[in-house]
């Protein structure tokens, strides 16, 4: 018996490295495993729709006096009229822009020592004439308190970052970027630093994200074309070395599942790190389709033909503009009356029917798509799935605790602020590039969070600090010289709205169709 078992458990080996000969080692040199074909998605028709008549129907007086105007403004907007159309959208949005607070502080970079204080200045001297000594502390010291007073300030960032790694002080260079890109998160030269900084560090996953990062946010920097190469060499480190890792995980991986076997019967004793790294390896949009497929499998979607093909238009037009083609890119409407939204690996969004029914206009919706199509172009998830244990991370990305082995437990999304910050800054640009007025998503999170609060909605539970979100979302419009006065499509949108409301109210108990099913 033993000596059968001992067979068994050599066969269990011989299979799974001929599994890796025909998996891994292919995946490793390129050949990327196929996405399945997506269900197909109607394409919204201006005729034969059962759209509602009335799209004011449940608004306040108000409400309906805003809407008229700004679709008014649409019209002409959309006849090439844009000063007559930029009179009506300033008269119905100008006064509650002009009334809120905006942050003390600049989002822009400083690049003039001259706008720094007295002091700022002092170190910054102290600072020029100790990297002419090549003394390390007497570069190190003033700069250290001047990026901590100053994080914007690009040129001593530099000098300091430079310093830092030199030492071999790659930690705390590491955390001296991270605050200053939390504050201009798209800036070119820090962003470029980190690679530097990551690379130093063999960090390559992170390295070819960061680099990737660069060309999407400085799309017209002249380095654009070195940085996309020095994505894809990093990204080929992180493949050879994942490979390595996981052929040395397997073989110990394959003696533990027999060994456990041997003792115990169980067959699939510690593959679950093997089966993170292969999916690592087949890269972020393999990762995407086999987690969407399980969200679509589990979970309720929206399936009218009309809902589906708008939102599916809207954020196909977002993401053609996001230099991401190499993505398949989904959306899809999950059937839940709360308002929320996430983004999978590789271009898989997904959001609730509450963010159709809770908005008021195609470019609030809009920059609610291009947040999360944002993410996902970005690399964020598959930068938190890289920092961490898989599972864990998925359980941040997928805000729906219904997923099981996927989201279990989750509180709230684990992005972190740069990040957070990076996809405000890339969706607001994509939202103006698409020729929507780019305080969408702005408007969005204003009107929920006076209607409802911070506690209710569960897109803020999983976004933090909505109010200091509001106020630097409008003060990106503002400084980024973005413009407010471009399409709002309300008409359209509010029929959306009823229509999804109305699908929605079927679904309740105590509804004619809910008590028919």
């Amino acid at each position: 018996m033993q000596r059968q078992k001992h067979f068994l458990a050599m066969l269990l080996v011989s299979f799974w490295l001929a599994l890796w000969a025909s998996q891994g080692i292919a995946l490793a040199r390129g050949s990327w495993a196929a996405n399945p074909a997506p269900p197909e998605v109607p394409v919204l028709s201006s005729g034969d729709s059962s759209l509602p008549d009335d799209p004011f129907q449940g608004l306040s007086p108000d409400q309906v006096q805003r809407a008229q105007l700004l679709i008014d403004a649409d019209t002409l907007y959309r006849a090439g009229d844009r000063a007559r159309a930029t009179v009506l959208y300033s008269r119905a949005k100008d006064p509650q822009w002009q009334a809120e607070p905006t942050l003390d502080q600049p989002i822009l970079p400083i690049l003039d020592p001259g706008q720094l204080s007295p002091a700022g200045q002092v170190y910054w001297r102290e600072a020029q004439a100790g990297a002419d000594s090549g003394v390390a502390s007497r570069v190190l010291v003033p700069l250290k308190l001047l990026v901590e007073q100053y994080p914007g300030f690009l040129p001593g960032q530099s000098l300091y970052v430079d310093a830092l790694v030199k030492e071999g002080q790659l930690g705390a260079a590491q955390a001296s970027l991270e605050a200053a890109i939390a504050r201009v998160p798209y800036q070119a030269d820090l962003l470029r630093a980190q690679v530097k900084v990551q690379m130093a560090q063999e960090h390559w996953i992170e390295a070819a994200i960061t680099a990737n990062q660069f060309t999407l946010l400085n799309p017209n920097h002249p380095e654009v074309e070195a940085l996309a190469n020095l994505a894809r060499e990093n990204l080929d480190r992180f493949r050879q070395e994942l490979n390595q890792s996981l052929t040395q995980n397997l073989i110990s991986n394959l003696i533990t599942g027999a060994a456990s076997y041997l003792l115990t019967g169980g067959l699939w004793g510690g593959l679950g790190a093997l089966d993170s790294g292969l999916l690592l390896l087949q890269g972020e949009a393999a990762l995407g389709v086999q987690l969407a497929n399980q969200v679509m499998a589990q979970l309720p979607m929206v399936e009218d033909p009309e809902i589906r093909a708008y939102v599916n238009d809207l954020g196909q037009k977002l993401a053609a503009l996001t230099g991401r083609q190499e993505f398949d890119y989904r959306f899809e409407v999950i059937m839940d009356d709360s308002l929320n939204a996430f983004a999978l690996p590789g271009g898989k969004v997904f959001i609730h029917a509450g963010a159709i029914v809770k908005s008021n206009s195609e470019a609030e919706l809009a920059g609610l798509l291009g947040h999360e199509i944002a993410h996902a172009v970005l690399s964020h998830g598959l930068q938190m799935v890289t920092r961490g244990n898989l599972m864990n991370s998925l359980a941040d990305l997928i805000p729906i605790r219904e997923v099981a082995g996927i989201a279990a437990a989750l509180v709230v999304s684990g992005y972190s602020r740069d990040m957070e910050r990076q996809a405000d800054v890339l969706g607001t640009r994509v939202l103006a590039m698409a020729d929507y007025a780019a305080d969408g998503l702005h408007n969005l999170m204003l009107a929920l969070e006076k209607e409802y609060g911070n506690q209710t909605i569960t897109w803020f539970a999983s976004h933090p600090n909505p109010q200091e979100r509001i106020s630097y979302l409008k003060q990106l419009v503002d400084q980024g010289g973005f413009s407010r006065y471009a399409y709002e499509g309300v008409n359209t949108h509010l029929q959306m709205r009823r229509k999804m409301a109305g699908l929605l109210q079927d679904l309740q108990p105590d509804s004619p169709r809910g008590q028919d099913g």
